[in-house]
């Protein structure tokens, strides 16, 4: 029964979408716990900080409008791969500025992003 409550609490992921028009060094997933938490210091401030947090930085977009959302999730143990994919709603309104997205995944205390894809 434990394996199974592991496996259930690293199958949810929960996505958390900021934009920042500074231009942000790192892309792709942050792996380096120290540079994770700079993330989450400056980005984070409505963020629960007693919940375990991935981050994921973009590369730059021209547009404001959109987001991203998760559309696949597969977890291998306590290891979990996503695709992400990016839409456009054509109610949402955005400056044509070029930024930057920081995603902060919530996971579960013993669950790891090992693996994060762009579906274009």
């Amino acid at each position: 029964m434990d394996e199974a409550a592991a496996y259930c609490e690293c199958g949810l992921v929960r996505l958390t979408e900021k934009s920042s028009m500074e231009d942000l060094s790192h892309i792709g997933l942050i792996t380096d716990i120290e540079t994770q938490q700079i993330y989450l210091k400056k980005f984070g401030a409505d963020l629960d900080f007693s919940a375990d947090y991935q981050v994921f930085v973009s590369e730059k977009h021209g547009n404001g409008s959109g987001h991203y959302k998760i559309d696949k999730l597969a977890v291998d143990g306590q290891n979990i791969t996503l695709s992400l994919g990016f839409s456009r709603n054509p109610f949402e309104m955005g400056a044509t500025v070029i930024n930057q997205r920081i995603l902060f995944f919530e996971v579960g205390s013993d669950c790891e992003i090992v693996d994060v894809s762009l579906l274009r």
